[in-house]
């Protein structure tokens, strides 16, 4: 009886033991998921924080990106027009040239242009002093020197010019250096109205060909496509073996990609 009696709390103790050890096994079991999710969750936080500064890093490099290409694009603009300054000077084109060493005014008005090939004849300047209106295209002129590149002094300069002299013999080399000013300063709206100004009152002129490849520059990046192959392609139709043709195919290459 005795014994009885010593063996049933025994068996009480043992019986609560057991369940004790059960019930830290339990919560350990617990603890440790709990902190594998806290693992998980400190993991992904700390990717998302590595997400966050990559894409700051990724933001940084596209405004560098697009600082790089709007440096770029203004200097393939001024890169166009020097080109156009050298085959202005190789195509014969009328240039500045120094005041100093212009040659005298002539006494008499030059005689009218011959129109044998049916076309308008070239407007006769209307200058009294000849020397006075080539200094003055010289001055606007000017401003578009690589030294200098104010090329809003040089739309102003050819702007006044064109006002004061509409009907020069250099009328037509202001419209397109004009036209070229717009066009470095990205301003496409007032270059292409310059161009088609040229190419309207002075269908004779050897700016044409330049002002009509610039012309197709401008159209296409309008988004102008179909115009801009029109206007290229009579590039290549009406000066097929001239430098500006070159230009103007390489450009219809590089649209039908």
């Amino acid at each position: 009886m005795k014994n009885s009696l010593l063996v049933f709390p025994l068996c009480c103790l043992l019986l609560f033991q057991g369940a004790a050890i059960a019930a830290d096994q339990a919560l350990e079991q617990r603890l440790q998921r709990l902190e594998r999710r806290v693992g998980h969750i400190t993991e992904l936080m700390l990717e998302v924080q590595a997400l966050k500064r990559t894409n700051r890093e990724l933001q940084g490099q596209v405004e560098e990106l697009q600082h790089a290409q709007e440096r770029l694009r203004k200097k393939q603009r001024e890169l166009y027009l020097d080109l156009d300054e050298r085959l202005g000077r190789l195509q014969g084109g009328v240039e500045p040239v120094s005041t100093a060493e212009q040659p005298p005014a002539p006494a008499v008005a030059p005689a009218p242009v011959s129109n044998a090939g049916g076309n308008a004849p070239r407007p006769v300047a209307s200058a009294s002093n000849p020397a006075q209106e080539q200094a003055e295209y010289d001055a606007a002129y000017a401003w578009l020197h690589p030294s200098k590149r104010r090329y809003k002094d040089a739309i102003a300069g050819f702007q006044a010019f064109l006002v004061k002299y509409p009907q020069s013999t250099l009328a037509d080399n202001a419209l397109y250096w004009l036209g070229e000013s717009y066009y470095v300063t990205q301003d496409n709206k007032s270059a292409l109205a310059a161009f088609d100004r040229l190419l309207s009152e002075f269908p004779d002129s050897d700016k044409v060909a330049g002002a009509l490849l610039k012309k197709g520059y401008i159209l296409d990046a309008m988004g102008k496509r179909a115009e801009a192959r029109k206007t290229l392609q009579q590039v290549l139709d009406r000066y097929p073996s001239s430098s500006v043709a070159r230009m103007a195919k390489a450009r219809l290459k590089h649209m039908s990609k």
